[in-house]
C-alpha cells in the first residue's frame, strides 16, 4: 500500500481558472498538473547529479553497465529509472532490433 499525504493550498481565482483551462486542454486534472509541477521543480538536472551517479549514467550510455546496475546507483526501481530516462530524452539501451519479430 502506498503512502500518501494531502496538501491543501489556496489559489486566487485567476490562477485556479488558468489551471482548470490547462487541465482541460491536457485532458488531465488540476491535482495531476500541480503534482507534476512540484516534481519538475525538485528534479536535479543531469549535469548536476552527484559524481557517482553521473559516472554511472555515462557508463550506461556507453554500454558498460546494465540498466539494473544504473538503477541501483541511482537509488530507483528499474521501471522508475526507465521513466526518468525517458523524461530526459536519454536513449535506453535495449537488445531488441527491428527485425527481432522474424525470429520470435
Amino acid at each position: 500500500m502506498s503512502q500518501e499525504a494531502t496538501l491543501h493550498i489556496k489559489l486566487d481565482l485567476e490562477m485556479d481558472e488558468q489551471l482548470a483551462r490547462l487541465a482541460r486542454a491536457r485532458k488531465s486534472s488540476k491535482a495531476r498538473l500541480v503534482r507534476d509541477a512540484i516534481t519538475a521543480l525538485y528534479q536535479v538536472p543531469v549535469e548536476e547529479l552527484p559524481v557517482q551517479q553521473h559516472r554511472a549514467l555515462s557508463a550506461y550510455q556507453g554500454g558498460y553497465i546494465s540498466i539494473g546496475k544504473l538503477a541501483e546507483v541511482m537509488g530507483l526501481h528499474v521501471l522508475a529509472l526507465r521513466s526518468w530516462l525517458e523524461e530526459r530524452g536519454i536513449a535506453q539501451n535495449t537488445t531488441m532490433s527491428l527485425d527481432d519479430h522474424e525470429y520470435a
